[in-house]
């Protein structure tokens, strides 16, 4: 039992610092800091001050003491070396009264050269062991105990009595030492309130100075917060003449130069895909991104009859059409993580596989095509409500070996990828019809357990010895389609979200 409570005891006593620790805040303010440092070193100077004063005002009132001791001491000696040798008691007798009725003086005593008591007055100090042999005046201190009172220290100062220089007694004068202590005392304890009011004082003020001190700092650190939270338009609006200041102007360029990086990052990623400018501005240092083999696939989606609708249009109609349906391209193509190579006039050409790894990027690029051919029906009815010319596409899509990499001159390159399989998706969208969506026979049988396509036809492609074979998607299986529908549901629920350009496009 006690073995198990000296363990517990010892468990209690090692976990005591974590507990002490855990307490303790994580962030102590920089007020806080300031304000004990200032604290600190203004009290160890009050201290300092008070500490000198107090020994220099005990030094003089000590010095007073004594020389006010020694002189009385020595007026009495020379007053009574006459009648010592007279053996005048009568005088010797006054000489002593008169001198006790100071109130400072305790006790008067004269004193024959063997050391005989003539007359005294007062208190007296036991000079049995110490007989008065001394050649000059010297203070000897001593205890006086009262009935039923504390000891009280006294100080007697010894003169030699000499008359035409031959010494024949002594006087002693008895000093009460507690009234310098008490003065001492008085004094040390005025001293130490008053460092501790200028203590208090000095914390407060110190508190104060260092909040003052710290104000900048804090709007630094809430404007970098600010600026860690995605405001980069925060500045600080402040205008000083010290480092301070120099501090805010480096902050303000700072996020200026942030933001206007982060503008630039979000024009770049509208002429490029996103995958591609963020390696770019990744590694600005090396902007050529490596050139190499992949295997991807293309999807090629072009809409049919726009010139004949362009002609009925004005350019701002047009501008505004092609925008709208490209906007629904790039979100259903990154919905199935691929991304948007180029637009080309009214075709956009579409990449699955090629920055990322991505072991699904056939059926990902036919999902994609399905889900534009849907989202296109689906926007047709609400055209032909509105009396608008309805938008229908044609779509190829390819996979194979293509090299991706940039393509250019020093002063302007693009990432795309190009190979005999890019030409054969383009290919492929100009072979379909409006509403089609044409897959070559190699691509079905890789997907035919998970896609829904026809047999089309044969297509004889310049150079190829053995002719292409052609299927067209209608739909996908089952098992993805919730999948399908879900992203549709997302692409109208954005549609109603915006401002529709029915007002803009309407002839």
């Amino acid at each position: 039992m006690i073995t198990q409570a000296k363990r517990t005891l010892r468990h209690v006593a090692n976990g005591l610092p974590v507990r002490l620790l855990q307490l303790l805040p994580r962030r102590i303010p920089i007020a806080f800091k300031l304000a004990v440092a200032m604290t600190l070193l203004l009290v160890l100077g009050m201290a300092s001050l008070g500490l000198f004063i107090s020994d220099n005002q005990n030094r003089m009132i000590r010095t007073q003491l004594h020389d006010f001791g020694n002189t009385m001491a020595m007026q009495l000696a020379k007053l009574a070396s006459e009648p010592i040798l007279s053996e005048n008691s009568l005088n010797l007798r006054m000489l002593t009264t008169n001198l006790g009725q100071d109130e400072k003086i305790l006790g008067a005593a004269i004193y024959t050269l063997d050391g005989e008591l003539l007359s005294a007055t007062g208190v007296q100090p036991d000079l049995t062991d110490d007989p008065l042999d001394a050649t000059g005046v010297a203070p000897r201190p001593w205890f006086h105990r009262t009935a039923g009172g504390p000891p009280e220290r006294l100080i007697s100062f010894v003169a030699p009595a000499t008359y035409q220089g031959v010494r024949v007694g002594s006087a002693v004068v008895t000093l009460s030492a507690s009234q310098m202590d008490k003065a001492a005392t008085s004094a040390r304890n005025a001293i130490i309130y008053a460092t501790l009011a200028m203590t208090v004082l000095a914390s407060l003020l110190a508190y104060w100075l260092s909040r003052r001190l710290s104000l900048p700092i804090h709007q630094l650190m809430q404007a970098t917060r600010a600026i860690g939270r995605g405001d980069l338009s925060t500045r600080i609006d402040q205008q000083r003449n010290d480092e301070l200041g120099d501090l805010f102007e480096g902050f303000n360029s700072m996020a200026a130069g942030l933001l206007k990086k982060s503008q630039v990052e979000q024009v770049f990623s509208r002429y490029v895909s996103k995958n591609v400018a963020d390696r770019v501005l990744a590694n600005l240092g090396e902007v050529r991104l490596v050139d190499r083999p992949i295997e991807a696939t293309v999807v090629f989606a072009d809409i049919t009859g726009f010139t004949a609708m362009s002609e009925k249009l004005q350019p701002s109609q047009v501008s505004a059409l092609l925008n709208e349906y490209f906007s629904y391209i790039s979100r259903a193509c990154t919905l199935y993580g691929g991304v948007v190579d180029k637009f080309i006039g009214d075709c956009a050409m579409l990449v699955f596989g090629a920055l990322e790894e991505d072991s699904d990027h056939a059926f990902s690029a036919v999902s994609c095509a399905v889900l534009i051919q849907q989202l296109a029906a689906q926007l047709n009815e609400q055209r032909r409500a509105d009396g608008r010319p309805e938008v229908h596409f044609r779509i190829g899509i390819n996979s194979g070996a293509m090299l991706a990499g940039n393509l250019g001159s020093d002063e302007r390159m693009e990432y795309t990828v190009v190979g005999d399989a890019v030409n054969l998706a383009s290919r492929l969208c100009s072979e379909a019809r409006p509403d089609q969506t044409i897959i070559r026979k190699q691509l079905f049988t890789m997907l035919e357990d998970r896609i829904i396509a026809h047999p089309e036809r044969t297509l004889s492609i310049r150079g190829k010895a053995v002719p292409v074979g052609l299927y067209s998607v209608q739909d996908i299986h089952q098992q993805d389609q919730e999948l399908l529908q879900a992203n549709l549901q997302k692409l109208l629920s954005t549609r109603a979200q915006q401002q529709t350009p029915q007002a803009v496009e309407h002839a």
